[in-house]
């Protein structure tokens, strides 16, 4: 990315690899697209990912990409969240839990939301 910097010099910025070293970051949306890649992105520069998306087949092979190129654990999980119900959601809120203290971050990258309510 090139940006204008001191004195009009074009400045191309370029992030440290361990920029999101010991991050836990989860990405909704995750087996296709923008989710996608982000998740690997995030992988690439340090943190550790929690892939969410509908199609558990596209998040094995994106959680596998993940490996190729972190050392950290990816672990993903299937859940629709146009169909999904509040206990479904409770549940996978309860699973990651079990395994992660904490998130620093969330992409909230899904295309199809259903109807949400307080």
């Amino acid at each position: 990315m090139a940006a204008k910097g001191h004195r009009g010099a074009t400045v191309h910025y370029q992030p440290q690899l361990d920029l999101l070293q010991n991050r836990i970051i989860l990405v909704t949306g995750a087996s296709d697209g923008i989710g996608r890649e982000a998740a690997i992105t995030y992988a690439r520069y340090g943190a550790s990912v929690i892939l969410l998306g509908r199609s558990d087949e596209k998040l094995r092979s994106v959680a596998q990409e993940v490996s190729n190129i972190s050392e950290l654990p990816v672990r993903w999980y299937t859940l629709d969240l146009l169909t999904c119900t509040p206990q479904a959601c409770q549940q996978v809120a309860q699973q990651i839990s079990l395994h992660y203290p904490c998130l620093d971050g969330v992409l909230h990258n899904a295309g199809l939301l259903g109807t949400w309510s307080p």
